[in-house]
């Protein structure tokens, strides 16, 4: 009789122990395919701007260059005005990121410590209802407008159209609201304003989250091209990615300079991705928790 449970339960453990393997290679299988997926085209974008255009055309393609050339990344600074095209759009880029994490923490901050009639209305209706709202609904809207004021033809309908989002105002109202109560009421007790409280205890607490917003502020802002494209009617004011748009039009190069290019547009936005992605997974946890 103990022999048989022994068996039984020997089986049973034996099947769960199999269950897990097998989800594991799968849980192993799908992390390689989105890997593969996501960072493929990266670094098939980089092989390629340090290869020979011979090379480039060889097939079966080599996995790595056989001998590393930098022909493709001199043929590509050379045909555009890359210094004036980086100068833009940081410019665009920094202004429009800043504005925006000060304007959305203000009034996250706002929505999340002051009282005021129908804030609870206002949040849904003003921030969580526009972050379904897609951009195409209101782009001739929008267009029309700043026609009006006649301002097509610079960086500001780039930049003021940005300044804000209901994504930041939504991810810092979150975290915001994390924070302990009695640091506020301590705050009120010594005499301190709501705006010294947002300045001298919630942001320098908030900087998880602001470096996780910088993150997709900085690159939504650098990869935008629609609003550049819209706006921005004359050539000394364009932005990378016009850019390298036009690049790809009008050079009419092979593939090794184009990438090149890409490479130098996409450069920014890595280097932007390592220094802060130490607090990135901090920021996405902490703002999902409610004290």
């Amino acid at each position: 009789m103990n022999n048989g449970i022994i068996k039984r339960s020997r089986t049973k453990s034996g099947g769960i122990h199999l269950k897990g393997v097998g989800l594991y290679i799968l849980w192993l299988v799908t992390c390689i395919v989105v890997t593969v997926i996501l960072v493929g085209p990266v670094f098939w974008m980089v092989r390629t701007s340090f290869m020979h255009p011979l090379e480039i055309r060889e097939w079966p393609p080599r996995l790595f260059p056989s001998s590393i050339t930098f022909e493709n990344y001199q043929n590509a600074w050379a045909l555009m005005n890359w210094p004036r095209l980086f100068y833009n759009s940081v410019l665009v880029t920094i202004t429009a990121t800043v504005g925006l994490l000060i304007l959305s923490s203000l009034a996250a901050f706002a929505f999340a410590y002051l009282r005021f009639p129908m804030k609870n209305f206002l949040f849904i209706t003003l921030v969580l209802a526009t972050m379904i709202v897609p951009m195409q609904v209101d782009l001739i809207p929008r267009f029309l407008m700043m026609a009006q004021w006649g301002l097509v033809g610079t960086y500001i309908p780039v930049i003021l159209l940005a300044l804000i989002h209901g994504f930041q105002i939504f991810l810092y109202r979150q975290f915001f609201q994390g924070l302990p109560k009695d640091l506020f009421d301590a705050a009120k007790v010594d005499g301190a304003g709501y705006f010294r409280m947002y300045w001298k205890i919630a942001m320098p607490l908030a900087w998880p989250a602001t470096a996780t917003l910088f993150i997709f502020s900085f690159l939504l802002r650098w990869n935008d091209f629609l609003y550049p494209l819209i706006y921005l009617t004359q050539e000394r004011l364009y932005t990378v990615q016009l850019g390298l748009a036009f690049f790809q039009r009008e050079a009419a190069l092979p593939v090794g300079p184009l990438m090149a290019a890409s490479t130098y547009v996409a450069l920014p936005t890595i280097m932007v991705f390592l220094v802060f992605q130490r607090y990135f997974v901090k920021g996405i946890v902490m703002t999902g928790m409610k004290g």
